[in-house]
């Protein structure tokens, strides 16, 4: 049962000078000026609601009033091992799977015959790179919850067999409010960083054992470079005479991937995790910066179709609306505006304007 008006003046007395408290949608909502350091206040109004199960939602109407409104604390339930598990090992197998078809392409596109062990061998790279770079990324938004003390389920793995490249990542579930704006920074930023820093290594090697063919000869699928992949590119591939291109090695293209995956999830719009970011570095105004990035992507599906997808994918399923954290009172501190910006540099660094073109 939710404390009284008189319990809450009790219980938040040193707090919170309550102005009033009101019950609006079966919601409460209490107005006052905070009392003392603004975040020791809000930091102890939060633990001692905890037993009540309920989490203050706390904003600002001007400089003085604060606005706290009361919501019931999700009920966490125990999650089920085996099916992040189940979904690995599925995601594993497909990923091998387009591992395989992608090293027959490798071989006949350079005209060279292969063995069955080859593709096996060059099949269990590609989905050992794919899942490092995914697993890496997913655990650090995991790791990035539980320092916060944000509930959050294992990585989700999501095979897909027959695709290009048999998965379509991984997602984890957060279970409960990300608590302030520092919060948001902590989690959106946490998975690319982590995923981005094991991409790189992986690509190098990929490019390493890349090889070079005439432009034209056989199918072939000309892949969009990002400004990461151009300059490792020039640094670790082959030299590429004139007339030439490079045929990616299947970690390559791993590595190609990771970095495409990377970008898409730090779009920043909705909840993505560039979303995340770019909410809490400029609050309210994030939605003018997601309508921007919807137009730009709309008019680069005229190049590649997929982003068509993208757009109906953000719009329809994640949402362009941010929801406030809970705490949207306290400001970001200078060392989370720096991770904020070298998570939206790295966006800049792997975004693939136009990712495939056949030809």
């Amino acid at each position: 049962m939710n404390p009284t008006p008189d319990e809450l003046s009790g219980i938040l007395y040193d707090c919170i000078n309550i102005q009033e408290i009101s019950i609006e949608d079966d919601v409460t909502i209490i107005r006052g000026t905070i009392i003392g350091d603004k975040t020791f206040a809000l930091d102890t109004i939060s633990k001692r609601l905890t037993p009540y199960n309920l989490l203050p939602l706390f904003s600002q109407k001007d400089d003085f009033q604060t606005i706290i409104k009361l919501i019931p604390a999700p009920v966490i339930k125990m999650e089920k091992r085996w099916i992040n598990l189940l979904l690995l090992i599925l995601t594993f197998l497909s990923t091998i799977g387009a591992g395989i078809l992608l090293t027959i392409g490798f071989f006949k596109t350079l005209g060279q015959t292969y063995q069955t062990t080859q593709l096996i061998i060059y099949g269990v790279l590609f989905a050992c790179s794919m899942l490092i770079i995914l697993g890496t990324h997913e655990l650090g938004h995991y790791f990035a919850c539980k320092r916060r003390g944000i509930s959050a389920t294992l990585p989700y793995f999501i095979p897909a067999p027959f695709s290009l490249f048999g998965t379509l990542g991984a997602i984890i579930k957060i279970k409960s409010p990300i608590q302030d704006r520092n919060g948001l920074i902590e989690v959106g930023a946490a998975g690319p960083i982590a995923g981005f820093i094991l991409t790189i290594p992986i690509a190098i090697i990929g490019l390493k054992l890349s090889k070079i063919t005439l432009i034209g000869l056989g199918n072939q699928t000309f892949m969009g470079n990002s400004l990461l992949f151009s300059i490792l590119t020039k640094l670790f591939a082959p030299t590429i005479p004139f007339g030439y291109d490079v045929v990616l090695h299947p970690i390559a293209f791993a590595g190609w991937v990771g970095g495409f995956i990377t970008a898409l999830n730090l779009l920043p719009v909705g909840q993505l995790d560039g979303g995340h970011i770019i909410y809490a570095l400029i609050g309210e105004k994030n939605k003018f910066v997601a309508w921007a990035i919807i137009g730009i992507i709309s008019v680069l599906g005229f190049y590649w179709q997929g982003w068509f997808f993208w757009v109906l994918f953000v719009l329809l399923v994640i949402k362009l609306r941010h929801p406030a954290p809970l705490n949207n009172i306290s400001q970001l501190d200078t060392k989370h505006k720096i991770v904020g910006i070298v998570a939206l540099a790295i966006f800049v660094l792997t975004f693939v304007p136009v990712p495939f073109k056949m030809q």
